[in-house]
């Protein structure tokens, strides 16, 4: 233990010895999660919208408020030619155009419910998607509005409707930093990990020092251990900076078992540095292991349901993603955040992901070779 526990002394002088090393250890993640926290949302929010009321009534002003006082959408024009609203979205001067035909008012107190066009440019699928469905939501309170309306004014509502009531459990404000922060944190603990790892085994062929250890009585198995446990050990220091940060600045909550969440992580990290020992065996220069790590990073990331629900990908790419060890810790962060999940509603995660830490980690250290070169 005492070679292992020099060599450790060792790693953590070399990390500590620059304050680069301590920035990218602990303030770049901080600083990562916060603006990727901000900046990747699955919201849409200030929809450039154009009207065209063509109605010119109590009721078509009613609605054109509703689409008023929202930050969902800001009214950036009043327009009744066909022609001027595509224009305007063909110059990106607007996104969508709400459409109030003639007579508007007066069809819907006859109960002939009259139609209201919605056009959006759906160059950006997904804003379009969420902006037709704050649309509908708008519209429906405004019918629903109407029709209580009606029924105490005039005895009975203006249409029969069915009314959906929506019950939002895990997220009830649909909290888009809740769902995101975490899939971020997984991201972190994935990067870092891995690249200083590699990165740190092949800085030891370019100056040198790999031959100084051949010569020590270090085995394999410790100079690996000695390299490894420090980055293991600010692996889990980052992690909770890193979550503390995100409840400080996002006001999220764990909702589960902060321990459970270290313990599978902890079987997580076992791939990371893993691959991290792998890149190390095939590559001679730091900038190489960089950007074979950015090869594996970006591979892990697309299909780690981040960014894209797995569901939505084509069948072949969803079978692909059984290979990718972040997809299980993906759906574990997410739910020992949001669900409370205990243990045993994790393990069809928990023992694919611990499966392949030990098996990539066991491979990693049968190729690495205590050797130049």
């Amino acid at each position: 233990m005492r070679p292992i526990f020099y060599m450790i002394r060792k790693e953590f002088l070399q990390i500590f010895r620059t304050r680069e090393m301590i920035a990218i250890l602990f303030l770049v993640p901080v600083i990562q999660v916060a603006v990727l926290g901000f900046a990747i949302t699955n919201e849409a929010k200030h929809i450039k919208l154009i009207i065209a009321d063509h109605d010119r009534s109590s009721l078509s002003r009613d609605i054109v408020d509703l689409f008023s006082h929202t930050d969902r959408f800001d009214i950036v024009a009043y327009s009744t030619d066909s022609d001027d609203i595509e224009e305007r979205i063909q110059s990106w001067d607007a996104q969508m155009a709400l459409v109030i035909p003639r007579h508007f008012s007066r069809d819907l107190q006859r109960r002939r419910q009259p139609d209201i066009q919605i056009i959006v440019d759906a160059l950006d699928g997904n804003t379009a998607g969420v902006a037709l469905g704050y649309a509908r939501q708008i519209l429906l309170g405004f019918g629903l509005e109407q029709s209580r309306l009606a029924l105490v004014q005039q005895g009975r509502p203006l249409v029969h409707r069915t009314v959906m009531i929506e019950r939002m459990w895990y997220n009830l404000n649909l909290n888009s930093p809740q769902y995101m922060v975490p899939g971020i944190v997984v991201v972190l603990l994935t990067i870092v990990p891995m690249m200083l790892s590699s990165m740190s085994l092949v800085r030891e062929k370019e100056i040198g020092t790999l031959e100084q250890l051949m010569v020590t009585p270090l085995k394999k198995q410790q100079l690996l251990f000695g390299k490894l446990i420090p980055f293991l050990i600010l692996s889990f220091i980052e992690m909770g900076i890193v979550l503390q940060a995100a409840q400080w600045i996002f006001s999220i909550e764990i909702q589960g078992s902060i321990f459970l969440l270290m313990g599978l992580a902890f079987f997580y990290l076992f791939t990371t540095l893993g691959l991290g020992i792998f890149i190390s065996t095939i590559t001679s220069t730091q900038q190489q292991a960089m950007f074979v790590s950015w090869f594996f990073m970006v591979f892990m990331l697309l299909m780690s349901g981040l960014f894209i629900p797995i569901e939505n990908m084509p069948p072949a790419l969803q079978g692909l993603t059984y290979l990718n060890p972040m997809r299980y810790f993906m759906y574990i962060i997410r739910d020992v955040f949001q669900k409370a999940s205990t243990l045993g509603y994790l393990l069809g995660d928990a023992i694919p992901m611990a499966v392949f830490g030990l098996l990539i980690f066991s491979f990693s250290v049968l190729k690495f070779r205590k050797r130049v070169g």
